[in-house]
């Protein structure tokens, strides 16, 4: 998956910063919950299709000195694969994602209200210059 640099630096911005005002959200998360933060970032670009790979890049993205390898690690394709199932069959999270096959997955559903939790904190980050603090870091 190709990032720009904004879209790294606003993701990098929402997941580790200690400004935003989620910081540091996928610490201390199960798996589950932070694929489907991840699913509510990919589809707020537009993503629909990605592979396990792209899961485990997007997690090296966000190495960052102030969020160490220590505090977030890749987790492995098989440990994505049922992730991503429990995801799917869990009535409470408004996410679907189909198996292509072929480590491939789409995002079929995802609640416009995630996408907008989202926006709307890019948004404060922006008003506050908080992410282009972060795009002068990359």
């Amino acid at each position: 998956m190709d990032w720009s640099d904004t879209q790294l630096a606003e993701i990098r911005y929402f997941c580790t910063s200690t400004r935003s005002r989620t910081p540091r959200i996928l610490c201390g998360c199960t798996l589950k919950l932070q694929l489907g933060l991840l699913l509510t970032i990919f589809s707020s670009y537009q993503v629909t299709e990605f592979r396990l790979a792209d899961v485990k890049a997007f997690y090296k993205l966000l190495v960052t000195p102030q969020f160490g390898p220590d505090r977030l690690r890749p987790p492995s394709p098989a440990r994505i694969a049922r992730a991503l199932e429990q995801l799917d069959q869990d009535p409470h999270f408004q996410i679907r994602v189909r198996c292509l096959g072929e480590e491939r997955y789409q995002i079929t559903e995802i609640s416009p209200r995630y996408v907008s939790d989202y926006r709307n904190e890019l948004k404060y980050g922006y008003e506050r210059g908080y992410v282009q603090y972060f795009c002068s870091e990359l």
